[in-house]
């Protein structure tokens, strides 16, 4: 697991960064960056990709997960944004914004799919994110 490598060499303020609403066509797109107390708690164990959920589930995990939390941020980027950026700019742009959202010191930030450009805090993508 990456965040045991990265704790195991002292790096302890990491942030997760993930977007919900990439395939609607008419937006918007929400992302949502969250820096946990303890990244490998079990109480993780059961939380899935907002994808695969219903809306009460939703709702449920994002209870235990703001509850774990040391901080979390959550942008809404509106389909006009969407019309004027593209989706993978706007998606950057979420992911950038909601990570600078963060008010606490960021070690490093562990992206969904694709690394954010434009930060000064070290940050790795990683491909199906959500599925790790």
């Amino acid at each position: 697991m990456i965040e045991q490598t990265l704790l195991r060499h002292g790096i302890s303020r990491i942030v997760g960064v993930d977007e919900a609403g990439r395939g609607a066509c008419a937006g918007p797109l929400v992302v949502a960056a969250v820096m946990l107390k303890d990244p490998l708690s079990s109480m993780w164990e059961g939380i899935r990709d907002s994808k695969e959920l219903t809306p009460s589930q939703r709702e449920e995990q994002f209870s235990i997960i703001a509850s774990g939390a040391i901080e979390y941020s959550i942008i809404e980027i509106s389909a006009d944004d969407i019309d004027s950026l593209g989706l993978h700019r706007a998606n950057l742009e979420g992911m950038r914004r909601a990570v600078l959202s963060i008010a606490g010191e960021i070690d490093y930030v562990l992206t969904d799919g694709y690394a954010v450009s434009g930060l000064s805090i070290p940050n790795l993508a990683v491909v199906k994110g959500d599925q790790v």
